[in-house]
Formats: structure tokens, C-alpha cells, sequence
């Protein structure tokens, strides 16, 4: 026998395209209580019990219960729909049962019917392959008049007949409401930082958190309150997912911290929810349920695996990842991309509303199978993006809606809505190829009928063309291979802007950037995530005013931990040597040492920068001596920077001009050495003008000219020679023994040669 899987999903209440009996054109209302047996086989009687109620104010007399019969077979799912949207007056098939009611219907006063069609009177062909649903009404009319009606459904399973199961998957997600994580208030409490100069301060002394934050914080708290009452959604969420072992639960972890420091009712749902989760299948979401396509139109695809990283290390069960896309109808080729980046199992789209009001008209978008084509009942389905083959889970809208409140239709009741659920579903075992899955799942804010789910889940078990299923084994399940292409780039207005997310991711790329230069960066980082991830919550679609307020204050804040550290400006500076040292100081307004990296630049080539060690940065003011080595005259602007590791900027950098002239020390030079030149020169010339005697004089002159030896002085000369006045000799002058002149006589001491 083949087996087919499918998967059922729970979409948001909505109207029934048509009414199928207005209340102002009934006199009596008519609900289904049960049909036994719910799948009939050839030879047994089939039991229909009905409660009416009289909604006029007059006694209703001579009435009576008919039940019709339609023993056409339905062979779409279109004709399943029509039959329930027919009117008070349209045709109802063939009168098979008629029960008179022998007391008067009492205003306002409910009554119990039961109508029983015997065996022999069904009239059903019990031939092979005729399986699936037939139309069944209820009647109460009164003197040849329709009161009321309700119509309903005959399952049809001939003998020996074994038709192709389908596995139905429900699925229920658990989120809160929109929520942000409140910042330590007290500096002491943010890991390295001291209070900041100049920011908000309590009258306590302490830093005032941002009033967005604190004020989504307590509405939070309060949405919880009531969300976890009785009535509430995430309690009647709780409710329908116990109702069967086989319910999916998917759940966003960040969920339950928040429960389980709320009220009582908040962490006994809390307790409650864990336990949930590890006796069902269960996936997670990433942490805080962020906006899918928000982040991905963005190109933060970052964020997201923030937020997969966050979840797979919070929950323990081992769950895997599932994404689940905010806006109706198939996620586009960007949305899709996020499966494969975050390593999700697959994606739960929301069902598209047009396949619930016009099956027929619902257009098919680039490539994706609308409602009403080949393998449209197919829950399960492959999508072609960018980064490959995509798992694309699509709810099935008709069936989700029925669970949530039975369609929409004031009259539906447990049996009824398990009844066209099954119609839907004998419809969808005929279809050839069988689908992989058809899926049932609520949206964010709708929680379903536990007592409408718990039937539909006991009647699946007990069809024989369905089956209940996990959403794991519906994923694991055989499908067709062939992948449709995604959608193009849809944006709706009610996604975060691009410009909004980039700011998140900015904000928090630079606050991991400014831990690396911290001996406990993940101490640092401690709520960062958090803070981040809250904004980008689909919870927050409701509130883009509020929203845009969180975005703009959890910036300036995550922002305002990477400050603390700058480098103290410094004035011009005259550089007229080649080698000269630079004195900079960086300031450390943290509480712990820093480990960083000052980096001087000049923009020209004329002044470079020696090897030098920035030391361990301590609370307070570090002076950092700079080696500098001009090579020509300029005019230069130096930049400073203070740098983490990785080379990323964790202070402001700052830029002073310097007028580099290491030529006024080689002139200097020069000029000093040309003066002692010339100091030396007139000094020697000096000595010599005011060292010389007259005896050294004479012996100077006379020495060219006179005799190699001199007379023994006041003795007698020699034979031959001349005589020597003694009083003819002056300085500078020798008498050779000619008479003098008067201008011999006025020679003074510069005619000496």
C-alpha cells in the first residue's frame, strides 16, 4: 500500500466566503453533536445526533428532523467547500430520514435529536476506489417550511478497500509578546565600565536604563500575565498542543526565562511548556523570533545566526531549528536563503488568505504552485533560491482555518469541523502523485479550539485515508525532488527597515570589537545579544512606533560600552632635528586594564615613525613615547590611532599637522663649523702679528742678505768686517753701515715683510 504523507496547519480566524445559513435566515439553529461512525463501512447503520435550539421568541409546532443525503461522490476539494457554503435554501439531496418531534420547540430552549439511516437504506455503491466523502444535511422544518439546516458530511470506505494514507502533521508555535531586555542600571553591574561622564544618572547615582526598554519590559510582564491565564493565548495554546502526543510544538526559548521570572500563572505555563517540549516533537525558533525577512532584506544574515547560535545553546532537548516567515503566502528568494545560513530544518510559511476565500483565482507567483494545480494539496514543498534547494513547509489555509474555530461558522462544533476535515482529507488521498504532507498550524497570535483540535485529532487516527504524523516524520518523508522556483524580493511595510537592522548590526559588531581588547570579553558582551536581537522581534510588526523608539535607544546604548578609551589631543607639532621622540597619552576611563594598540601615521613619506611598544594600558593616563625620524622639509598631517588585535578602531582617532625642517640642523652645523674656520685663521694670523721681536725681525732681513754669523756683541770685529752701530739698530731696521735716510728712519713695524 503507498503511503503519503500530509501535513496539516493552523491559520488565523477568518470569515466563510459564503454563509452557509445566515442567523437572521434561521428560526432554529441546528449543530452537529457526533456522527458514529465517522467513517462508515459498508453494513452499518449510521447515527447522526443534532442539537436544536428555537432562536424566535414563539414555540415552534409541528416540527420535525430530516436527514439528507447527496450520494454523489466529491472529487475536488473545491466541491467539498461548495457544499458547505450552500445556503438555507439550496438543495440538500434526498430526504432519507424523517423524525417528528411530538413536543413544541420552546424558545431558547436546546433540545437533542438523534436520526439513525439503517444499512440497507444508505444506497452507496460499495465498489473499489469509490472511497471519500458524500454531502449530508440536517433539517428542521415545520409545516412544509425550512427552519434550519446544517450540513455535514458522510464518509464513504467500501469494502476491502485500502486507501493511500496521508500523514497530518499539527503544529502550534509558542511566542510571547514583544518584549526588551532591560540594561544593568548600575554601572558596577556592566562588566569594565565605570559611569560614563555626562550620562543620565538617577538620584541614586546609578545610569537610568533607556524608557523604551523599561517600558516594553513592564508591558511585557503584563501581556504575560494575561496571555498565561485561563483564556489567555499561550495557555490555550498549552491546552490544544496536550491534546494528542503527536502534536509539533515549536517554541522560542527566549519564552521561558521571561515566564519563568513573571507571576504564578507565568511559571507554572512555563513549567508546564518544558515538559510539553520534551514529551512531543518539538522544534525551536531562533532566539527571540526575529523578522526573517527583515534581517535578510537587510543583509545582516549575521543577526539571525545570532540568534540560531543563541537558541541551540539555550534549549536541551536537542531541537533542531525551524524558521517560521511572518507575512502570508510563500517566502521569497532572500527569506528562503536563511534556512540554509542558519542551518534550520526547514521554513513554515503562512498561509496564503487567498487560498481560503477564492481557491480558483489564487495566481501562481514565480513558480510556486497555486491552490487548484497539480500537487496543490502538498504541504511540503521544494524550493529552488539562491544558496540551493530550500525545504518549504506551506500550510494548508482551508484545514488551519477550520481548526482554529471551525471556519469561522457561529454553528461549527467539534464533530462537524472533524467531519470536513476528513472530506478535505479523502479528496487529498485520491490526488495522484500522493502529496508528501498536508500541515495544520496556527499563526503567532491564534491559538485553536482545543476541544475542535482534539476531535480532528482523534478522527485522523481513526480514517483510513489519514494518519497522524510529527512534523519530523513528514520532513523526513519521500517527496517530489523536482524544486519550484522561490518568489522574487517581497517587502511588506511592515517589516523593520533595512536601514534600522544595519544599525543594530553595526552597533553590535562594534561593541564585539571593543571586547577583544578586554581579558573578559564574553563578560563584556554579557545582554548584548539580547538587547540587539529584542527589536527584531515579529511581535514588535504591531507596535512600529515603539519599535523604532527600542531600535534607536538600544544603538545609542550598546554603543555607549565601546567608550572609555581615547588619546589625548595634542598641539602642532616642529620637528628640526632627524631624530626626535614624540610624547602621546591615551586615557583609559574603564575599570579593568586594556590591551591595545597605538598606531601613528604621517601621510607623507618625509616623516616616518621608529619601532615602538604601546604598553598595557592601566585605569587613568598612559604616556607613550613615539620615535620619529625626519628625512625632508614638509609640511605633514599625522594621524593617531588606537587599535584592537584585529586592527579595528576602539577610540577616536585623532590628527595634528607637524612642520618637519630637518635642514635648520645641517646648516646650523655647517655655519658653526665655517665660523671656527675662520675664528682659527685670524687667530694664527693674530698670534703671528703681535709675537714677532726686533732682534727676530732683523735676523729675518738681515739673513738675506748678511753674514751667516754675527760678531761676538761688544767685542771686536773681525778683520774685513763692517762695524755695527749698536745706536743705528731700531726695531725692524739693520744699519748695514750706509748712512741712513730719514725714510729708512720713519719705517715702522708693518714694513717688515
Amino acid at each position: 500500500m503507498l503511503t503519503l504523507a500530509a501535513v496539516l496547519v493552523v491559520a488565523p480566524a477568518a470569515s466563510r466566503t459564503s454563509t452557509a445559513r445566515a442567523d437572521d435566515e434561521a428560526s432554529v439553529d441546528v449543530r452537529i453533536v457526533s456522527i458514529s461512525p465517522q467513517v462508515l463501512d459498508p453494513g452499518e447503520d449510521l447515527t447522526v445526533t443534532v442539537a436544536v435550539t428555537n432562536t424566535t421568541t414563539a414555540p415552534v409546532e409541528d416540527a420535525q428532523a430530516v436527514l439528507w443525503l447527496n450520494r454523489f461522490r466529491m472529487g475536488s476539494r473545491d466541491e467539498v467547500a461548495a457544499w458547505a457554503d450552500r445556503t438555507l435554501d439550496e438543495p440538500a439531496g434526498l430526504a432519507v430520514v424523517r423524525v417528528p418531534l411530538e413536543e413544541p420547540l420552546l424558545p431558547d430552549a436546546p433540545r437533542t435529536l438523534t436520526l439513525t439511516l439503517p444499512a440497507d437504506e444508505v444506497g452507496l455503491t460499495d465498489r473499489p476506489g469509490l472511497w471519500g466523502a458524500r454531502g449530508m444535511a440536517v433539517e428542521v422544518a415545520a409545516r412544509g417550511e425550512r427552519l434550519g439546516l446544517e450540513r455535514t458530511y458522510i464518509l464513504w470506505n467500501p469494502t476491502d478497500d485500502q486507501p493511500p494514507r496521508v500523514p497530518v502533521s499539527v503544529v502550534l508555535p509558542f511566542v510571547g509578546p514583544a518584549d526588551a531586555p532591560v540594561p544593568p542600571t548600575d554601572p558596577d553591574d556592566l562588566p569594565g565600565k565605570e559611569e560614563p561622564s555626562g550620562a543620565p544618572t538617577g538620584t541614586d547615582g546609578t545610569v537610568e536604563a533607556t524608557s523604551a526598554a523599561v517600558a516594553a519590559a513592564q508591558a511585557a510582564d503584563d501581556d504575560l500575565d494575561a496571555l498565561t491565564a485561563p483564556g489567555g493565548r499561550l495557555r490555550a495554546m498549552l491546552d490544544a498542543a496536550t491534546v494528542d502526543e503527536d502534536v509539533t510544538v515549536v517554541v522560542d526559548p527566549s519564552l521561558l526565562p521571561l515566564a519563568e521570572t513573571g507571576s504564578a500563572s507565568a511559571q507554572r505555563f512555563a513549567q508546564k511548556l518544558r515538559a510539553a517540549m520534551a514529551g512531543h516533537d518539538s522544534y525551536g525558533l531562533p532566539w527571540a523570533d526575529p523578522d526573517v525577512a527583515a534581517v535578510q532584506h537587510a543583509g545582516q544574515s549575521s543577526l539571525l545566526q545570532v540568534a540560531a547560535d543563541r537558541t541551540q545553546a539555550d534549549l536541551e532537548g536537542g531541537q533542531r531549528l525551524l524558521l517560521w516567515a511572518a507575512d502570508d503566502g510563500t517566502p521569497d528568494d532572500a527569506t528562503l536563503d536563511a534556512v540554509t545560513a542558519a542551518g534550520a530544518a526547514a521554513i513554515l510559511a503562512h498561509p496564503d488568505p487567498a487560498a481560503v476565500t477564492d481557491p480558483d483565482e489564487a495566481p501562481a507567483a514565480d513558480g510556486v504552485l497555486a491552490p487548484g494545480e497539480e500537487d496543490s494539496s502538498d504541504s511540503v514543498r521544494s524550493l529552488a533560491a539562491a544558496s540551493g534547494p530550500v525545504t518549504t513547509v506551506v500550510p494548508d489555509a482551508v484545514l488551519s482555518r477550520l481548526v482554529v474555530d471551525g471556519g469561522g461558522d457561529a454553528s461549527a462544533t467539534p464533530a462537524g469541523t472533524a467531519q470536513r476535515v476528513l472530506a478535505e482529507l479523502s479528496v487529498v488521498s485520491h490526488e495522484e502523485p500522493g502529496p508528501a504532507g498536508v500541515v495544520i498550524a496556527t499563526d503567532r497570535l491564534t491559538a485553536p479550539d482545543s476541544g475542535i483540535l482534539a476531535a480532528v485529532t482523534s478522527a485522523l487516527d481513526s480514517a483510513p485515508w489519514t494518519r497522524q504524523a510529527t512534523l519530523t516524520e513528514v520532513l523526513a518523508g519521500p517527496r517530489n525532488a523536482r524544486a519550484d522556483r522561490a518568489p522574487a524580493l517581497t517587502t511588506t511595510r511592515d517589516e523593520l527597515a533595512p536601514a534600522a537592522v544595519t544599525a543594530l548590526a553595526d552597533a553590535r559588531e562594534s561593541a564585539r570589537s571593543f571586547s577583544e581588547v578586554l581579558d573578559e570579553p564574553d563578560a563584556f558582551l554579557a545582554g548584548v545579544d539580547d538587547q540587539v536581537l529584542a527589536p527584531l522581534a515579529v511581535a514588535w510588526r504591531a507596535r512600529p512606533s515603539q519599535r523604532a523608539e527600542l531600535v534607536d535607544q538600544t544603538v545609542e546604548q550598546v554603543l555607549a560600552r565601546t567608550t572609555g578609551l581615547s588619546i589625548v589631543e595634542t598641539s602642532d607639532l616642529n620637528v628640526i632635528a632627524t631624530t626626535s621622540d614624540l610624547r602621546l597619552t591615551v586615557r583609559n576611563e574603564l575599570a579593568v586594564p586594556v590591551n591595545a594598540r597605538l598606531v601613528v601615521d604621517p601621510r607623507k613619506a618625509c616623516l616616518t615613525v621608529g619601532v615602538f611598544e604601546t604598553p598595557v594600558l592601566d585605569p587613568g593616563d598612559t604616556a607613550v613615547t613615539v620615535p620619529l625620524e625626519a628625512h625632508a622639509n614638509c609640511d605633514v598631517l599625522v594621524e593617531v590611532q588606537l587599535v584592537g588585535p584585529s586592527g579595528q578602531d576602539v577610540a577616536e582617532p585623532i590628527a595634528f599637522s607637524a612642520r618637519v625642517s630637518p635642514t635648520i640642523e645641517s646648516v646650523g652645523t655647517v655655519v658653526v663649523g665655517i665660523l671656527l674656520a675662520l675664528g682659527l685663521a685670524l687667530g694664527i694670523v693674530r698670534t703671528v702679528r703681535r709675537g714677532q721681536s726686533a732682534r727676530r725681525g732683523a735676523r729675518t732681513v738681515s739673513e738675506s742678505t748678511g753674514p751667516v754669523t754675527l760678531p761676538v756683541l761688544g767685542g771686536t770685529p773681525a778683520d774685513g768686517e763692517p762695524r755695527v752701530d749698536e745706536g743705528r739698530v731700531d726695531e725692524g731696521r739693520v744699519d748695514e753701515g750706509r748712512p741712513g735716510t730719514p725714510a729708512d728712519e720713519a719705517h715702522d713695524e708693518g714694513a717688515v715683510r
